[in-house]
């Protein structure tokens, strides 16, 4: 079976479409199609990324539904602050000045359904390389420059994330338990490594920039690229289906 490889401008043209769409939409139903669509997208990219074998899929599957656990933590108190505060629509419960309303219930889906799909889709976005993003602006005939600080920022929070996985693994190992601690100390505890972790950021961004001023990244003159990549048919196909999947959606 012919894998379909797809142009990197494609990719970003799907994910942002379909983090766009859920901004401009306020039905539920259609909003439950876009992000489903997303979901589908994110696991498929990142089965492409380990060959799109059929294990790999299902990898994929696992690591979306795996963000959408984690991501559970940063949605939820967001909705229930919609909840809590939207008293529109008809009351469904009401505890002195607690309220809960048919409107509140509403946006909070609607709200929730709109950062799943962005972090999916930004999930989805991390998959691609900097020759990736390269090979798109060079398409778009757009500065250099602009490749590498997309293709940086998408790196930042799985980097941020992986450093801090780190010092809590490190902790565990010398036999701290964070968890076990009191909450004054634990958020003591989090904080440092949070500033830790920024700080290696930080560190690798200087390191990262001396590298790339030492290759010449910003010099003067007509720039070449070892591997270009061109618009096929299938990416043709895309494209005419972000098209038609729009106007179905908005109208």
């Amino acid at each position: 079976m012919t894998k379909i490889q797809l142009h990197p401008l494609s990719h970003i043209l799907i994910c942002l479409v379909l983090s766009s769409l859920v901004f401009a939409l306020s039905s539920l139903n259609r909003l439950c199609i876009v992000v489903l669509l997303s979901f589908v997208y994110s696991a498929l990219r990142r089965a492409e990324a380990d060959n799109a074998s059929a294990w790999s899929l299902k990898t994929g599957f696992f690591l979306s539904l795996l963000t959408l656990k984690r991501s559970l933590s940063f949605i939820i108190p967001i909705a229930v602050l919609q909840v809590v505060f939207n008293r529109s629509g008809t009351t469904l419960w009401q505890f002195h000045i607690l309220t809960i309303t048919t409107g509140g219930l509403v946006w909070a889906s609607i709200l929730a359904i709109r950062l799943t799909t962005v972090i999916l889709c930004a999930k989805a976005l991390a998959v691609n390389s900097f020759q990736d993003f390269q090979a798109t602006f060079v398409h778009l005939h757009l500065p250099e420059e602009f490749s590498f600080m997309l293709s940086y920022g998408v790196q930042l929070i799985p980097s941020f994330v992986a450093q801090f996985k780190g010092f809590i693994r490190s902790l565990h190992l010398r036999g701290i338990e964070p968890a076990k601690l009191s909450w004054r100390k634990r958020l003591q505890v989090y904080k440092l490594l949070a500033v830790s972790a920024l700080a290696g950021i930080i560190s690798g961004s200087t390191s990262a920039a001396i590298a790339l001023e030492l290759r010449g990244f910003r010099s003067i003159g007509k720039r070449s690229c070892l591997h270009r990549k061109s618009l096929g048919v299938w990416d043709a196909m895309v494209m005419i289906a972000l098209i038609v999947g729009i106007i179905k959606i908005l109208l």
